[in-house]
This record gives C-alpha cells, structure tokens and sequence, in this order.
C-alpha cells in the first residue's frame, strides 16, 4: 500500500507532467551538456524521459519506487530502466555502462545521504563527463511543503559548491532560476505552513516560463526558488575512480 508521501510524490509529478513548456525549458538548458550514455537518475514518471531518450545515443534511467518503474515500464518499454539507489554501492555496477552525462533533477534533495550519492555518480561518470543538477534552493526557505515532499534538504549556492568540490567535480555553471516562486513557497511553506502547494501555480508559471527564461538571461539573479548547476568530472582527477 502507498504511504501518503508516495501518493502526494504522484500527484506533484502528474501535475509537472502538464507543464511542457517548464520541462522543455529545462531540458534545453542541459542539452547542451549531454553526450553519449546518459544515466537519468530519478526518473519518476518519465516527465524528463521522452526529451533525454532523443538527445543521447543510450539512455539508462533509475529510480527507488517499484510503482515509478512499472509505471515506465508501460511508457518506455524499449528504455533501460532498473530499481536502483544512486547511494547505495549496488549502483556501482553500472560503472560497466562508460556513463558520460548524469541527469539528476529534483532528486538529490530527497536522499538523505546526498554526498555519498555525489560520490556515486562521481566514481560512475567517464572522465570529463557531466553531472546536470536541478534544486530546490535556500535552505531558509525549508518549510511543511517540504517536509511533506520528502525533501531532506533546501540548497545554498556555496554549500553546493563546496559540496560538489568536495566530492571532486568541477563546476563549470551555477545559477538561481525562478525569481518569482520563492515568494510563493515562502508564503505556502513558511508562512501558511500549509503541507501542499497549489497545483495551478506550476501550471500558471508553465504559460510564462520561456518569457521567465528571457529576463534571466538578461538578468543574473542573486536568489531564487531553485538553483541549477553543471559539474564536471575533470580528465586529470582520478578520485573515486
């Protein structure tokens, strides 16, 4: 039987699964950065799926939710798909695959032991190989909403740096994204302490995202709701390999 936080999990991701527009955006903003073998770690209900299997030449995907993998296993039932803990030594196994781009979007905060995970796909990527991050940002901001969705954790921009260093990667872009949802998770999360947020924000933001998307070019923002980063595997660093 499902927990509450499963079922909630579902009906977040059913409801980014109508946010095209939001999903391309950010597919777009990585692509750049996919080579080869992608590994999506947390594939959830496949919103980021269909845009990762057309851009690499071998797509492999992973997810802890046995729910989640039959799930996809009915939407993609040509993908490469396993039940799979990123921070769990049996992920390792992988190594085998010469992975050279990770993708791990709204993942990471759901993993308690979030430097191990790093260590993982760390040892797995090829060397110069990519990891693409996407966060929830500023740990202040941490609140019920959170809590309900599983979230262990809200992201700094330098924690995440040294975090990421610390593990050996290398950054080559971080940025804040979303200006405008930090008010709205302050006002739902922190002030209400409501333990949902309301589905029709996503979907408004979905209709103004690329117009979003044009400011912040223009524009590098000191803050935001959520923090995206590029990290690198150097050719020359050996750690973990």
């Amino acid at each position: 039987m499902k927990s509450a936080a499963d079922l909630y999990a579902y009906e977040v991701l059913r409801a980014f699964a109508h946010t095209h527009n939001y999903n391309k955006w950010i597919f777009e903003i990585f692509q750049p950065y996919i080579r080869n073998t992608l590994l999506e770690v947390g594939f959830g209900i496949g919103n980021m799926t269909k845009h990762f299997i057309g851009s690499c030449k071998n797509y492999i995907g992973i997810d802890i939710s046995k729910s989640f993998l039959g799930h996809m296993r009915i939407d993609f039932p040509d993908a490469e798909l396993d039940l799979l803990d990123i921070a769990d030594e049996k992920a390792l196994s992988l190594k085998s695959k010469h992975i050279d781009t990770i993708s791990c979007i709204n993942v990471l905060e759901h993993i308690e032991n979030d430097k191990k995970a790093l260590e993982n796909m760390f040892y797995l990527l090829e060397p110069d190989g990519y990891l693409l991050l996407f966060l929830p940002a500023v740990s202040s901001l941490y609140g019920s909403i959170d809590k309900n969705l599983g979230h262990y954790r809200r992201y700094n921009k330098k924690a995440l740096i040294e975090l990421l260093e610390s593990v050996g990667f290398k950054i080559d872009k971080i940025f804040f994204s979303n200006f405008l949802g930090l008010w709205g998770w302050l006002l739902n999360g922190k002030i209400l302490k409501r333990k949902k947020f309301p589905i029709l924000q996503p979907l408004l933001f979905d209709k103004i995202v690329f117009i979003n998307a044009k400011i912040e070019k223009m524009i590098n923002l000191p803050i935001g709701m959520t923090l995206m980063a590029v990290a690198r595997k150097p050719k020359e660093n050996h750690k973990y390999s």
